[in-house]
């Protein structure tokens, strides 16, 4: 009996030995296209860096368009331990590089690209902070160094603690940034605006006018801003309540007030929920809706 489709398959077979370095060809073509090597075809480059847990590689999952927000658990951390690169998915020759935040990572990752920013090889830097509320990793506050057992004053220290590492990276990166004399943005992005909502204008006072201000005003004096632009943008991420780990409620997010959910409107602009200051209730705004026009207003 015979088989026809034997047949096809032989002369599939035949056809694709015949133009097999066309095949290969596109195959490499196409594997480019998807997958294109470090620095093949790329024109800049944007350093996210900070502190570890304040958001650096769900922003730039974001930017690159690989973050699911049906598949990622809001509040979830993962410690990023070496470097990760990401495509901008809008212009995919901008590369967004990533380097560990933690402290006992920063020297190890942190050299090169410190060169880096010093010589001007990045066209735009993003310096992220959350006004504390970083992310802990998968232990127990209560077996935090920083648990003097009160639950109210580990909180407190912790958020200080770590807004005193934001202003140490910040230093660190000083004599780099002001030796940098390319024309470069630089954009302060705080994060987790849910969870200090509550205390916002104590928050872009902290960032505008307080320590951290200060120093970026050192950074670029009157006379180097022709060549480096600075900007804010306040924003949440993603929503959720700040907790540990192993899942202990730190801090709740403002926009999960289920005591009022029934009194909640939707946003005409975004949908989302929000509650109306004439009440004397919190207002929802748009500050976080400005992140994907960043590489817009800085044209990367």
């Amino acid at each position: 009996m015979e088989n026809p489709g034997g047949e096809i398959w032989k002369q599939a077979g035949q056809w694709l030995w015949e133009n097999r370095a066309w095949v290969a060809a596109r195959l490499a073509e196409l594997r480019r296209w998807l997958f294109p090597p470090r620095g093949e075809g790329l024109t800049s480059s944007i350093l996210i860096i900070g502190p570890g847990g304040v958001g650096k590689s769900t922003f730039a999952q974001l930017l690159s368009g690989q973050y699911d927000s049906l598949l990622e658990i809001p509040g979830a951390y993962q410690e990023s331990l070496g470097l990760e690169r990401y495509l901008l998915d809008d212009d995919r020759t901008v590369e967004l590089i990533v380097p560990p935040g933690q402290r006992h990572r920063r020297d190890a990752t942190w050299a090169e690209l410190e060169e880096t920013i010093g010589a001007g090889g990045y066209r735009g830097i993003i310096l992220t902070s959350s006004y504390g509320y970083h992310s802990l990793g998968e232990i127990s506050y209560k077996h935090h160094r920083l648990y003097q057992g009160d639950d109210s004053s580990f909180l407190s220290a912790f958020l200080q603690v770590c807004r005193a590492d934001e202003i140490n990276v910040l230093r660190r990166l000083t004599p780099f940034l002001r030796a940098n004399n390319r024309k470069t943005w630089l954009l302060t992005l705080v994060t987790k605006q849910d969870l200090w909502w509550a205390e916002r204008a104590g928050v872009e006072s902290h960032y505008r006018t307080g320590e951290y201000g200060k120093l970026i005003n050192e950074i670029i004096p009157v006379a180097a801003r022709k060549n480096m632009r600075h900007e804010y943008a306040f924003s949440s991420l993603v929503i959720s309540n700040f907790t540990t780990g192993v899942g202990e409620l730190l801090a709740s997010t403002v926009w999960r007030d289920t005591t009022r959910t029934s009194r909640l409107t939707p946003c005409g602009v975004c949908g989302r929920r929000s509650m109306n200051s004439k009440n004397g209730r919190r207002t929802h705004e748009h500050r976080s809706h400005r992140i994907p026009s960043i590489e817009v207003e800085f044209s990367v």
